[in-house]
């Protein structure tokens, strides 16, 4: 059986691919996955540029679990598939002219037949509360830049499959408060 999830890499790719779709910003220059390991080229005041900061974040619904067993194969071994959600935020800080009309496309977006058939396809799934873009301007260089910032939170299926083998045999012992033996019971 195959597990179903997204790797932090595979997640950060997808929401480029989807704000880069909503926006029509280029995917490799003016959206950016946070914290490169290479660093990041420098931007112009005027540059629409959003930067993806993609995590995990600890939510109830994150702890529960549910586990299926079913026969694998083998009569010897079972598959025990444990599935739960395990909800994502992307936090977006947006720069540039447009950074206000370009978080008002990607709130109102998100909601677009669309981009709930790519997500879906991921097993993704948008929380449908997003609040609201803030403007939040940045002194740099003694110059006023236009910002933006936002957050959106997806739940995510996880299925995680492992072989567990069946018992074949048990033992059981069965002692008086003595501790002396009563039975050996051999279960097949």
């Amino acid at each position: 059986m195959v597990d179903i999830n997204l790797t932090l890499q595979e997640f950060e790719n997808l929401m480029q691919e989807i704000i880069a779709t909503i926006t029509g910003l280029d995917a490799n220059s003016n959206v950016r996955v946070s914290w490169p390991s290479g660093g990041a080229p420098a931007i112009g005041i005027e540059d629409n540029i959003v930067f993806i900061q993609c995590y995990e974040v600890d939510s109830p619904i994150n702890r529960e679990r549910e586990q299926i067993f079913t026969e694998v194969m083998s009569p010897s071994e079972f598959n025990m598939a444990t599935s739960y959600t395990r909800v994502m935020q992307v936090g977006l800080i947006l720069y540039g002219d447009n950074s206000f009309e370009n978080a008002q496309a990607i709130r109102d977006n998100m909601f677009y037949p669309e981009i709930r058939l790519l997500m879906s396809r991921n097993n993704l799934y948008l929380v449908h509360d997003i609040p609201a873009p803030r403007r939040v301007p940045e002194l740099f260089n003694d110059q006023w830049w236009k910002r933006v910032d936002m957050t959106i939170r997806f739940n995510e299926l996880v299925v995680r499959n492992v072989s567990v083998p069946i018992i074949e045999s048990m033992e059981v012992i069965v002692r008086n408060s003595d501790g002396n033996e009563i039975a050996d019971i051999n279960i097949q």
